[in-house]
């Protein structure tokens, strides 16, 4: 990406009035220009460097779920899937006997629509299939994962829900924990408070003694932290690899016991089980936790920045607590807008009633990791006592929060089409404000392509971790956003003509976001070492993306760009499908397999829909 180029011109007139008129068709085509000019200087001879992008890839290996159908290379494989597109590879993953349970998970978010028509409804399958002669169910718009492994412990007696693994193995976990880069993003725990947590846990009691609160408390703390090793490769860098599923379903079984429990420890535990539960896919069932953790955090006051206690009235335990809570506020104040875009539901925490104050020292992150970019191997030592920059960006969820209010809320379903479309052009606007505000050498590329400073990185620097995490937040909001023009109703009157512009002008700019998507997603499945993938980056971000294109390919069937996405998700779904290796979890297997086979049946469809548009020409 040519960083060159003008950042200091606003791409939409925040103040315009409510209407589209001849001036705001002119602003958004001016945006256009300008996000057309930045793909052009990123990668010149744009045709060329897509179908190098969907480079020819060897056939993706079997699920290591269920058994499946051989994927096609990509050379040739809009030609291969033609063959045939009368056969849909998910009836013949249907009849495959499985091994275990998988659930139809619904995780695209509210935004997708034709000419005002929900996707997900009935009639929106129904559309679909007339644009492929092929019969289209809910479940070709959900990703299949493995039944929730947080369920009821089934243990031989009750006893067996308060057992804990050996201790010296735990605490290897956790002194993993806090030496890793994932406590940088996701600071949960905080080391000092959490020795006593272990302490209390592990603590006996006398003979015919019931436990404690506090110590059932700290048992279901500890069981969860441990729950969340699978999925950061935790467990098998120990000698004594645990059953973590099993933790995680004591955990959650512990937490029926501690309901009157408002403390800092049980809201450590519904956090863990919350991202334990969002890293395996199960969107509702975090959104569960989310609204137990949120209430939670409201009742110890974590909503509301606490005032520094003068110098002569100290209390320093307490003031560690006091700062932690407020950085598990943050943590599910932005776990909290990423589940409402996945599942539509409302936010629980709003700027309404919530101190927005971002910790004094937040942006001092980038400063150190500029001073550790030219580390290709970093030490693992070297994240222990570094500033946390949490998942993403605080500032970027407050916009995702306008985006769920302004969009998708139930006033924003009474907009008609100029407000709709007022309200993507200032969401647009504040998020080009938010790009800008991030130091050079971390911020998003307008689009991303073989020239992208990010291809050059180490895989393993702590640069490319965060310029990798903010790239796919900044694109994904940008598809979530532009993706909504298609809520927009055809309006027959005198504003059609430039209505119709804006909507195809701004579906492009979710178009291009989507392919920079697949791009970050392949560079990540490239850089990473095995064992190491991150999940959460993958699954959470190509199903949109894919979606996007989907959506595309199916209403504009005959375009030469169609073809080109074909190739490039089925390069993607190649790529994600060989990242699965011997040392991977289950749960990384499975979860990583059924993104693979998403995106296939989406490319299986669309080709479909260019095979119905090539008979009918």
């Amino acid at each position: 990406m040519n960083h060159n180029l003008s950042e200091s011109s606003n791409v939409f007139l925040s103040c315009a009035p409510l209407s589209v008129n001849q001036t705001e068709v002119q602003s958004l085509s001016e945006r256009i220009k300008q996000l057309e000019g930045a793909i052009a200087q990123a990668s010149p001879g744009r045709e060329v460097t897509d179908q190098a992008f969907a480079s020819t890839e060897e056939p993706g290996t079997a699920s290591p779920c269920r058994r499946r159908e051989p994927i096609p290379t990509t050379e040739g494989a809009i030609n291969q899937v033609v063959l045939n597109p009368t056969r849909n590879p998910s009836e013949s993953f249907a009849r495959r006997p499985r091994t275990e349970t998988l659930l139809h998970v619904n995780q695209l978010g509210p935004n997708w629509f034709f000419n005002g028509m929900p996707i997900s409804s009935e009639a929106g399958r129904q559309w679909i299939s007339t644009k492929t002669d092929q019969p289209v169910s809910r479940v070709e718009f959900c990703v299949l994962i493995r039944k929730n492994t947080v369920l009821p412990y089934l243990g031989s007696s009750p006893c067996d829900i308060l057992e804990l693994p050996d201790e010296v193995a735990t605490r290897g976990i956790l002194e993993l924990y806090f030496k890793s880069s994932f406590r940088v993003a996701f600071p949960v725990l905080d080391e000092f408070l959490m020795e006593d947590t272990v302490r209390g846990a592990y603590s006996s009691t006398a003979a015919g003694d019931s436990y404690s609160t506090p110590q059932i408390s700290a048992k279901a703390c500890t069981l969860a932290a441990i729950s969340l090793a699978s999925g950061l490769n935790l467990s098998r860098q120990t000698s004594n690899p645990m059953e973590t599923d099993a933790c995680a379903s004591r955990a959650h079984c512990l937490l029926a016991e501690l309901s009157g429990d408002i403390s800092l420890t049980s809201l450590q535990t519904i956090i863990l089980l919350q991202l334990q539960t969002m890293f395996n896919g199960h969107w509702q069932k975090a959104s569960t936790f989310n609204s137990m953790a949120c209430s939670m955090l409201c009742s110890l006051g974590g909503h509301i920045q606490q005032e520094r206690k003068s110098p002569g009235i100290q209390n320093p335990r307490k003031e560690r607590e006091t700062r932690h809570i407020r950085m598990l506020f943050w943590v599910s104040y932005m776990l909290d807008k990423d589940i409402a875009l996945r599942t539509g539901n409302p936010p629980q925490l709003t700027d309404t009633y919530c101190d927005l104050s971002l910790p004094e020292d937040y942006m001092q992150h980038y400063d150190y990791l500029s001073a550790r970019q030219e580390l290709q191997k970093p030490d693992e030592q070297m994240f222990e006592h570094l500033t946390p920059h949490l998942p993403g960006d605080p500032r970027l969820s407050c916009l995702k929060e306008k985006v769920c209010r302004n969009l998708f809320s139930a006033q924003a379903l009474k907009n008609d089409n100029n407000e709709l479309l007022f309200n993507i052009r200032q969401l647009d606007d504040e998020i080009e404000h938010w790009r800008l505000s991030i130091p050079t050498q971390f911020r998003p590329a307008l689009f991303v392509s073989q020239s992208s400073p990010v291809n050059t990185l180490s895989g393993e620097s702590p640069r490319f971790s965060r310029l990798i995490s903010l790239q796919l937040e900044y694109h994904h909001l940008m598809t979530v956003i532009h993706t909504t023009v298609r809520k927009c109703i055809p309006d027959a009157g005198d504003g059609y003509r430039d209505q119709h512009h804006v909507v195809h002008s701004s579906f492009d700019i979710s178009l291009e976001a989507s392919r920079s998507t697949l791009w970050c997603i392949k560079l990540l499945c490239a850089k990473a070492t095995e064992g190491k993938i991150r999940c959460r980056f993958i699954v959470s971000y190509l199903t949109t993306a894919a979606m996007s294109l989907f959506l595309n390919i199916v209403i504009h069937p005959l375009d030469p760009q169609a073809q080109l996405d074909l190739e490039a998700l089925m390069s993607v779904s190649n790529a994600v499908r060989k990242t699965i290796s011997s040392d991977s979890t289950e749960d990384e297997k499975c979860r990583l397999s059924e993104a693979s086979d998403f995106v296939m049946r989406l490319v299986w469809l669309g080709t479909s829909a260019v095979t119905k548009g090539a008979r009918r020409t």
